[in-house]
């Protein structure tokens, strides 16, 4: 059976649903920070003594949501992509991230894709058209990284299409 590629709104979606998902997660985080130190940033008492780590803690809360910003989506990306082969969007609208000649994207791949990504964000979206014309519906990112995305519902939809012969 051929695979089927992802085309332009299918993985729109799935990057918003990402996206959101990130959104909470980020924000989560500070919001987390901020009450496991129980202060807002800037009624942070200053530390005394050394043992005082919450209050040592306190003074670097302004940084924790610009570095879980930048960090929570590389893990996010290339941990989902390295172990599972999709992110909860992909996975919630049926997609698959493989490499170009079908097998599974492991971590250096998945590494390649994610710096790709940010590729094809800096060329001003272009880089995500290209899967209007290119042939496996590929963008540039998925040309730099050797990946490719296909609709893959899991082996119950795989049976269902052998018994009714689709």
């Amino acid at each position: 059976m051929t695979p089927r590629y992802a085309g332009l709104v299918t993985r729109g979606a799935a990057r918003l649903v990402d996206m959101a998902l990130l959104a909470i997660l980020v924000g989560g985080a500070g919001w987390l920070a901020q009450q496991f130190l129980g202060a807002a940033a800037a009624g942070c008492a200053p530390a005394e003594s050394w043992w005082q780590l919450r209050r040592h803690l306190c003074q670097f809360l302004p940084y924790v949501i610009p570095l879980a910003a930048v960090w929570f989506p590389v893990l996010y990306y290339v941990l989902f992509w390295a172990t599972a082969g999709k992110t909860p969007g992909m996975a919630l609208l049926g997609l698959r991230l493989l490499r170009s000649d079908g097998g599974k994207v492991g971590s250096v791949t998945a590494l390649k894709r994610f710096l790709a990504v940010t590729l094809s964000m800096a060329t001003l979206g272009l880089g995500f058209l290209m899967v209007l014309v290119t042939e496996r519906r590929r963008t540039l990112h998925d040309l730099l990284a050797g990946t490719v995305v296909v609709y893959d519902w899991g082996d119950a939809a795989r049976a269902r299409a052998r018994r009714t012969g689709v």
